[in-house]
């Protein structure tokens, strides 16, 4: 049974980078791309501190959850798609969950959207596992929404988020009109001996609920 979810959003932190890439189409091209994103060696960058906005409790919200109907692949070439299963990190149970066997510490997965167009992000939830170890638990992910097209020459923002290791689901929400065909994550966590567990993931695509008009 799914925790109770919690209300509170925490504050993001924005990074952009420059990024020189052609296409978004081959994976060998974006691999390179995101890794120079997201990668130790990135270019200059400045970073830039956001408080997270909230919605007003009085309005009532609609979500589709756009990881129900993608596809999931390695962001990198480096055989993650072989030795986990991406799907039990957007199943919408946080009781499936993958565990990172060391050496590996990170995971670079890339959400393909479904339903044949680009979708808006507007937040992320994460829930980690029930019962698992605290100190064993993922402790940041970073993302970008990918274009639906060519990505721009001068890149797109790269978020970073603490994620929590307590129970209960946790909502980051993504500034700004963040629309594209797809997300890419790299999930992290301690290096240690039992492996990083990583918990469930929803890409989120809020709007104003319409109210129906009562039947006469």
């Amino acid at each position: 049974m799914r925790d109770a979810r919690s209300s509170r959003r925490d504050p993001v932190k924005l990074t952009n980078f420059h990024i020189a890439v052609t296409s978004f189409a081959a994976l060998g091209g974006l691999a390179l791309a995101a890794w120079q994103a997201l990668g130790p060696q990135g270019g200059t960058h400045v970073t830039v501190a956001l408080e997270a906005a909230r919605i007003a409790e009085t309005i009532d919200t609609a979500s589709i959850d756009l990881a129900q109907n993608a596809s999931f692949t390695a962001a990198l070439k480096d055989g993650a798609d072989l030795r986990y299963s991406f799907k039990k990190l957007f199943d919408g149970d946080p009781n499936t969950f993958v565990t990172l066997e060391p050496p590996d510490s990170e995971l670079n997965v890339q959400v393909n959207f479904g339903g044949g167009g680009p979708g808006t992000v507007t937040a992320i939830e994460y829930s980690p596992p029930a019962g698992a170890d605290p100190a064993s638990l993922a402790t940041l992910v970073d993302l970008m929404v990918l274009p639906d097209g060519q990505l721009e020459a001068s890149g797109r923002p790269v978020m970073s988020f603490s994620l929590q290791r307590s129970s209960g689901s946790q909502t980051l929400a993504i500034p700004g009109n963040a629309r594209g065909r797809g997300l890419w994550l790299r999930i992290s966590g301690p290096s240690s001996a039992a492996g990083t567990v990583i918990g469930d993931f929803r890409v989120l695509q809020e709007s104003i609920a319409t109210e129906q008009p009562a039947p006469p």
